[in-house]
């Protein structure tokens, strides 16, 4: 009985941490892709900056549109948090906040 307790309180911990990991987060538009919305800020893609993928950050949660989910990163070297980075099947991309 205790084995059964502990065996169902550890499959419902597992379960809700998938659940709450996979969050979304925001929104890709654009024919291209050439756009995140998160929290009512736009980031447009940015093709031109001296990062990589070797400065993926911390998972931020998950962005979408009707036919593909991307997965969003922080950027590890930038301070004012201006850019994010969204790797994508093959492909990945940086995307920049876009000014007001």
């Amino acid at each position: 009985m205790k084995k059964l307790i502990i065996i169902t309180f550890a499959a419902a911990c597992l379960l809700s941490f998938v659940a709450c990991s996979n969050k979304t987060i925001g929104k890709i538009s654009g024919a291209e892709k050439e756009y995140i919305t998160v929290d009512d800020v736009k980031y447009v893609l940015d093709t031109d900056n001296d990062y990589s993928s070797a400065d993926k950050g911390n998972y931020l949660g998950k962005v979408s549109n009707s036919k593909i989910t991307m997965k969003v990163y922080s950027v590890k070297g930038d301070a004012d948090g201006s850019y994010i980075y969204a790797p994508w099947d093959w492909e990945d991309a940086f995307y920049k906040r876009q000014e007001q």
